[in-house]
């Protein structure tokens, strides 16, 4: 009888985990080359429901990379602008004294165009205030992190952050 039992060991019940590693990895050599589950399933000789479940698990961690990935993207790119914006602000700034300075020097004797120094000037204001409302409304626009946090947070009731932790416990 003991013969017997030596046969049929590791042949029922939960596998081992590197025959479970050894699989997980198969499955995602198949999932890369974009095969169906019931076809990695037949190609590998293990059950569907094992593929499938491989699967799941590399969709929900692709979707958290190409999330991550994306807000980072969009972070990132919200940063260049504003400091693009910051840039010009002090580039108007510049401009706006140095055409004040000019109509100070009119009001001490010197002569200039003034209609065309109040017509710069402003054109200058009119630009800062336009650029300053711009970096103003990027800079309270939540990245999409917390815009979809907010949105799961109305609909169901609680913090992503909550949730995730709750479900990793």
């Amino acid at each position: 009888m003991p013969t017997k039992i030596d046969n049929n060991r590791q042949k029922r019940g939960r596998p081992t985990k590197k025959k479970q590693n050894d699989t997980k990895e198969q499955c995602m050599e198949e999932y890369e080359k974009y095969h169906t589950s019931g076809y990695a399933a037949q190609v590998l000789g293990i059950n569907r429901h094992t593929v499938e479940k491989y699967y799941r698990e590399f969709q929900e961690l692709e979707v958290e990379d190409t999330n991550e990935e994306f807000v980072l993207r969009q972070r990132s790119a919200k940063n260049r602008v504003l400091t693009r914006l910051d840039g010009i602000i002090t580039k108007l700034d510049r401009q706006l004294q140095d055409i004040e300075a000019v109509l100070e020097d009119d009001v001490n004797g010197e002569t200039h165009d003034v209609a065309r120094y109040e017509a710069m000037r402003t054109t200058v204001l009119k630009s800062l205030s336009d650029i300053l409302q711009q970096k103003a409304s990027i800079e309270i626009t939540p990245t999409m992190d917390l815009t979809i946090e907010r949105y799961i947070e109305d609909k169901y009731g609680q913090r992503v952050s909550e949730t995730v932790t709750k479900y990793k416990s």
